[in-house]
C-alpha cells in the first residue's frame, strides 16, 4: 500500500512574497591574511580598499591595480595636505642658508667740522652768490661758499644751499689735521637753526648750518664687520621647512651656525611660524617671526661684537596649488618681508657714528614642485628670487650730535635654486605606536647673486657687504621622524661645498618641529 500523499502547503500569497528579504551575504570572506609590510602605502595616507569591507584607512593594503601607479588613493586629490597623515606624501624640504647679515664699515681718519654761523653776503646774489661765515668769531671770515653753487634744496624757489671752500690758514676755522688728509668738501644751507633748508630768501645775519670734513685717502683703520638691520634673516629662503603642498600647520625652526661669516661668531636663529589654508587644498598664508642669538643691532666702536638677542623681519608667504595629479605637485607663491627688527647703530662714545635704519621690503617669488617616483620615493625642486625693492638709509654723526644721510644701501637680487630627494625608509601598520615612521632627507641648495651690492660712501664712512657677489653650494641631509598623528620632529645638518666668501658657516645643525592639523 501506498503511503497517504502528504499535503502540500499554499502557495505564498504575491503579496506576501514581496514583504521577504534574502538572506545578507558576505562576499568576501573576513579572514585574507594582510599583505606583507614592504606593500604598505605611505604612511597615513587616507585610504580604503574597495574590495576589502570593514578595514579603516591606513590599514595597509595593496593598492589596487586600477588606482594610479604612484598608489596614493582615488581620494588624494581631495584630501591631500589636510591631514597629518598627508606629511608622508608631501614631505618638507629642509634648508640651508644662513642669509648673511654682516657689512663691512670702513672708518677712514675723518675729521669733520660742523657748526651754526651767521652768513655775510660778500658778492652777488641767488645762486651766484658768494656768501662768508665765522667759526668762533661772528665778524669774522673763516668760510666762503663756492661761487655759483647755489641750489634750491626745500623746493620752494629760493636758493638755500651752497658747497663752501677749503678753509685757508689764516682762519679760526678747523684745518688740515696732518699729512694725507684731504679736503672732503662740504656746504652751507640757510636754515632756522637746525640742518633742514629754510624757506623763503636769505639775507645778512641769517643763520646756516656749516659742514665739512677732512678725511685720508688711504684708511690707517682695519674694516669693521658689523651686522646690518635684521642680522637673524636679512635674506630670506622660503624653501626651509617647506612643501609645494598647502596644509593647516605651526611650526618651529632651529639653526645653530657655527663660525658665521664675518666675525659673526656662532649664532642661534629660531624661527616661529604658521600656515593657514585659505581655500580647500589650492591655497595658504604662512607667516613666520625669526629671532636670533647674534651679534647686537646696537655697537660700540670701542667694543665690537657685542651680542644679544635679536628680533627679525617678519615674512609673510601665500602659495597657491597650480597643478596636482598622483605624481606631480606644483606649486607657485610669493613672499614679502615686513620690517620689525631694530636699526643698526654704531656709537663711538656717546656720539652716533653709523645709523642704519631698518627700511628695506623684500619680494620673493617661488615656484615648486613635487614629484612622486613611487609609494616610498619623493622629489622636489625649487626656484626663488629675493629682490630688494627699497634699501636702507644710511646716516653719518656730525659733532653736533646729529645724523646726515649719505645713501641708500640696497642689497644685491639672489637667485635660489634647491633639489631634495625623499625615501621612506620606515613605516609601521600599528597605529598606536609612537613613531609612525621614517623619511630620509638629501638636499643640494645654490644662491647667486645676479648683481653686486651697493656701495656707500660719505663723511669718511664706507660701507658694503661682506662678499659684493656669491655662489654659495650647500648640502643638507636629516630625516623626518613622524610621532603619532599630528608630529612631525626633523634633526638635520647642512655642510658648506665652496670655501673663502661662499662658506657662510662651518656647519649648521638643525631640528624642526611640525605639528599638523
Amino acid at each position: 500500500a501506498q503511503s497517504p500523499a502528504v499535503p502540500l502547503q499554499d502557495p505564498m500569497p504575491a503579496d506576501d512574497r514581496t514583504s521577504q528579504e534574502p538572506p545578507a551575504i558576505d562576499p568576501l570572506p573576513r579572514s585574507e591574511p594582510l599583505p606583507p609590510s614592504e606593500s604598505l602605502p605611505p604612511i597615513g595616507l587616507p585610504f580604503v580598499s574597495p574590495l576589502t569591507p570593514g578595514l579603516s584607512p591606513g590599514a595597509g593594503l595593496d593598492l589596487p591595480s586600477a588606482l594610479p601607479a604612484a598608489g596614493l588613493g582615488a581620494s588624494l586629490s581631495t584630501s591631500l595636505g589636510v591631514t597629518a597623515g598627508s606629511f608622508s606624501a608631501a614631505p618638507t624640504m629642509i634648508g640651508d642658508l644662513f642669509g648673511g647679515g654682516g657689512l663691512i664699515l670702513g672708518i677712514d681718519n675723518v675729521q669733520v667740522t660742523s657748526f651754526i654761523a651767521e652768513g655775510t653776503i660778500l658778492s652777488g646774489s641767488g645762486s651766484s652768490a658768494i656768501l662768508g661765515f665765522g667759526f668762533s668769531d661772528p665778524q669774522a671770515i673763516d668760510i666762503i661758499t663756492e661761487f655759483g653753487t647755489g641750489t634750491d634744496q626745500s623746493l620752494d624757489g629760493f636758493v638755500d644751499q651752497f658747497s663752501i671752500l677749503e678753509p685757508i690758514p689764516p682762519t679760526n676755522a678747523p684745518t688740515s689735521p696732518g699729512p694725507g688728509f684731504v679736503f672732503g668738501g662740504g656746504t652751507a644751507v640757510f636754515t632756522d637753526g637746525s640742518q633742514t633748508p629754510a624757506d623763503g630768501p636769505f639775507d645778512d645775519g641769517d643763520s646756516w648750518f656749516i659742514s665739512y670734513n677732512y678725511f685720508l685717502t688711504e684708511p690707517s683703520e682695519e674694516p669693521i664687520f658689523l651686522a646690518g638691520p635684521d642680522s637673524t634673516t636679512r635674506r630670506v629662503k622660503i624653501a626651509e621647512n617647506f612643501s609645494p603642498e598647502v596644509r593647516d600647520r605651526c611650526f618651529f625652526n632651529y639653526s645653530f651656525f657655527n663660525d658665521a661669516l664675518g666675525g659673526l661668531g656662532d649664532v642661534s636663529r629660531y624661527v616661529l611660524g604658521f600656515e593657514r589654508i585659505l581655500i580647500d587644498d589650492l591655497v595658504s598664508i604662512e607667516v613666520r617671526l625669526p629671532m636670533a642669538g647674534t651679534v647686537s643691532s646696537r655697537q660700540h666702536l670701542e667694543r665690537i661684537g657685542e651680542r644679544d638677542f635679536e628680533l627679525g623681519n617678519a615674512i609673510v608667504i601665500g602659495k597657491g596649488v597650480l597643478l596636482r595629479n598622483s605624481r606631480l605637485t606644483w606649486t607657485a607663491g610669493l613672499g614679502v618681508t615686513v620690517p620689525l627688527a631694530d636699526d643698526t647703530k654704531l656709537l663711538r662714545g656717546n656720539e652716533m657714528l653709523l645709523k642704519i635704519e631698518n627700511e628695506a621690503v623684500r619680494l620673493l617669488p617661488i615656484t615648486g614642485i613635487l614629484y612622486r617616483h613611487d609609494p616610498k620615493t619623493f622629489f622636489q625642486a625649487y626656484t626663488q628670487i629675493d629682490v630688494d625693492v627699497q634699501g636702507n638709509p644710511i646716516l653719518a654723526g656730525t659733532t653736533q650730535g646729529d645724523v646726515v644721510g649719505i645713501g641708500r644701501f640696497t642689497d644685491s637680487t639672489l637667485l635660489h635654486a634647491d633639489i631634495s630627494g625623499h625615501r621612506i625608509v620606515h613605516q609601521t601598520r600599528d597605529r598606536s605606536a609612537l613613531l609612525q615612521g621614517v623619511i630620509a632627507n638629501a638636499e643640494l641648495h645654490y644662491t647667486g647673486t645676479l648683481q653686486d651690492s651697493d656701495v656707500v660712501r660719505g663723511r669718511g664712512l664706507t660701507v658694503t657687504n661682506i662678499a659684493r657677489n656669491f655662489n654659495i653650494l650647500n648640502a643638507t641631509f636629516g630625516a623626518h621622524l613622524l610621532l603619532g598623528e599630528n608630529l612631525v620632529v626633523t634633526p638635520g645638518m647642512s655642510i658648506p661645498l665652496r670655501d673663502g666668501t661662499d662658506e657662510q658657516f662651518d656647519y649648521e645643525a638643525i631640528v624642526q618641529v611640525n605639528y599638523l592639523r
